[in-house]
């Protein structure tokens, strides 16, 4: 996975993206023994960037894990009146927070981390990562449905993005959005004449729920945290 050396620095904590490309232009940033300047690009699982002789590795303060939440748990950091939190899911030393949220009723996959850059630019609404989640209705799911809730439909008084839709089951459906609302995909649903029985999310961007059970965590991988910060993220 590749990165612009400005932000690799910058990712490494050594300056801002702007304060970078001026260290690059100053010179004494190595890639694989050879002079770094502005635009160039490295894999930080292949390439060695040293500044002034010393080997610069992205910060390790971070913790980023995937969580399959089950049902019945909130996704907040905390709640008042006490209830079972996705946070309690993982065991950290850290503040960890959720990016993005699930329903109660809802289940899988939840990002938490205490990366607060990355939560900012993942939730902000300029950045469309792709989020799939499989869907069980109380009503046969038709293919005037399907191409309904794919050509976007009304929500809270407004039109949703398109979406990306794939019949699973009679009852039963996939879905891909690439904008977060509140209780979105019931809302759609509900829109179209569908009521939601079971939700549940595979993936969010390069991070897929894959075989982790219910109610466990995973750490992030470092080729996933890199691609959900990467640019490709960015609408």
């Amino acid at each position: 996975m590749q990165v612009r050396i400005n932000k690799y620095l910058a990712l490494c904590g050594l300056a801002s993206r702007r304060k970078s490309d001026e260290i690059l232009a100053s010179g004494g940033v190595r890639i694989n023994g050879r002079p770094a300047k502005i635009g160039d690009v490295v894999d930080p699982e292949r390439d060695t960037v040293t500044y002034k002789g010393e080997q610069l590795l992205p910060e390790n303060r971070y913790e980023y894990y995937a969580v399959n939440k089950p049902a019945g748990v909130i996704s907040t950091a905390k709640d008042e009146f006490g209830r079972r939190n996705v946070v309690n899911l993982v065991k950290s030393e850290q503040r960890l927070f959720p990016i993005g949220r699930l329903d109660q009723n809802s289940t899988g996959l939840i990002i938490l981390t205490n990366d607060g850059d990355l939560t900012l630019k993942l939730t902000h609404p300029r950045y469309h990562l792709p989020k799939v989640y499989e869907v069980t209705t109380e009503e046969p799911v038709t293919d005037d449905h399907l191409k309904k809730l794919a050509k976007g439909v009304s929500v809270y008084n407004k039109k949703t993005l398109p979406t990306e839709t794939e019949r699973i089951g009679y009852d039963s459906f996939r879905i891909t959005l690439f904008q977060g609302m509140k209780r979105q995909i019931r809302e759609m649903c509900k829109d179209v004449g569908l009521n939601v029985k079971m939700l549940n999310r595979i993936s969010i961007g390069p991070v897929e729920l894959g075989s982790l059970r219910v109610g466990k965590s995973r750490m992030l991988t470092q080729e996933e945290v890199w691609q959900l910060k990467s640019e490709e993220t960015q609408a």
